[in-house]
């Protein structure tokens, strides 16, 4: 994998991670931590906070494993499964269908780790 094509990737997996902090602006409302329809009003903006930060932290890792950090490079496809299923579980528990569109990343994402294609060999190499 080229040394380009490894950080555009590594910068979008890190960004996707951030966009979630858009749930902190209160002028967003595709991002709107009111009305849950899993979560509690009362335990919604701490399950929030939680996933939110540890969605944003987790993509980072991936992007710096993508990077080839040594330690995560070779620990990709665990850290892009947890990744996405922190944001999985925050895209579904404040669901949006303006949303949907970061579920399906997350998906793919998920299935890249999972199938692993020859491709996926010269991640963070």
């Amino acid at each position: 994998m080229t040394t380009l094509l490894r950080t555009v990737i590594g910068v979008l997996l890190i960004a996707h991670g951030l966009v979630h902090l858009l749930f902190l602006a209160p002028d967003v409302p595709e991002f709107s931590l009111k009305g849950s329809w899993l979560v509690p009003d009362t335990a919604s903006r701490s399950v929030a906070m939680i996933l939110m930060w540890a969605t944003a932290a987790a993509f980072a890792l991936l992007g710096l494993a993508v990077f080839g950090v040594p330690g995560l490079a070779g620990a990709w496809p665990g850290i892009a499964i947890v990744a996405s299923v922190l944001s999985l579980a925050l895209l579904v528990a404040f669901w949006s269908w303006s949303l949907i569109f970061g579920v399906l990343i997350d998906v793919a994402l998920i299935a890249v780790a999972v199938v692993r294609p020859e491709w996926t060999d010269r991640i963070g190499g």
